[in-house]
């Protein structure tokens, strides 16, 4: 008897976890929508309450404050774009230098459409990080680690020359900062991102790699087609948008 009632407990208390995360799915997917239209600052709760159907009292239920509705959000789009970098790594038989240069063209092509496609994200990254600086302070760790990984495959293969590998991520992370989220910083085009982002890592493989039989390390090429996991995600995100 007492086994029953720890099943019906427990059966209940799963059922009602499943529910407040549908909620909290349905206000976060309303909350999107409002500020990618409308922008953060012109969203009220009363209007994602009455979008969820819902008083806005439970919405406070679920998060404290709009800020950190739009934390979340801006927290899954970090993610994401760190898991399209990401899936380059996992890609099979690259070198070092071909994951590096696919990671950062991955990442601009996947952060210039996102923007160029939701061009109110942009607004709602700046309040959020603004408002809580842990978050950039986060979403910078995430970036680095990904350099990081490749940096030690390619120091432990030879492929690169790197006495430190701490210091040298945080140089290559800053270096590369501009194609990240590159509409912050210029209006150029995405092709004139990427022709300009070949030079700048043509300039960094050649501080990487030794030369070979004095003869400078080739100039990067432009990638022409994303992995099929990145493609994939980028895909998704654009369902998303629709």
């Amino acid at each position: 008897m007492n086994n029953l009632l720890i099943v019906q407990f427990f059966g209940v208390k799963l059922a009602s976890m499943a529910e407040s995360d549908t909620i909290r799915e349905k206000i976060i997917d309303a909350a999107r929508a409002r500020f990618s239209h409308y922008g953060y600052p012109k969203t009220t709760i009363a209007e994602l309450a009455e979008d969820c159907a819902m008083s806005p009292g439970n919405i406070y239920r679920f998060f404290k404050g709009k800020i950190d509705i739009a934390v979340e959000i801006a927290r899954r789009e970090a993610l994401t774009a760190v898991e399209v970098v990401e899936a380059v790594l996992d890609c099979p038989v690259r070198s070092s230098r071909q994951r590096l240069e696919e990671v950062v063209f991955a990442d601009l092509r996947y952060t210039f459409h996102l923007l160029e496609n939701q061009p109110k994200t942009l607004e709602l990254a700046q309040i959020v990080v603004s408002d809580r600086p842990q978050f950039q302070i986060e979403s910078l760790r995430r970036e680095r680690r990904v350099f990081q990984r490749i940096l030690h495959e390619g120091q432990a293969s030879g492929e690169f020359f790197v006495e430190n590998v701490a210091t040298t991520t945080i140089a290559l992370h800053a270096t590369t900062t501009k194609y990240r989220y590159a509409q912050l910083f210029t209006n150029q085009t995405l092709a004139e991102l990427e022709r300009e982002l070949a030079h700048v890592m043509t300039l960094i493989m050649r501080g990487l790699m030794p030369a070979n039989d004095g003869k400078p390390v080739a100039e990067t090429l432009i990638p022409e087609e994303a992995p099929k996991e990145v493609a994939r995600l980028q895909t998704e995100q654009k369902a998303n948008l629709a």
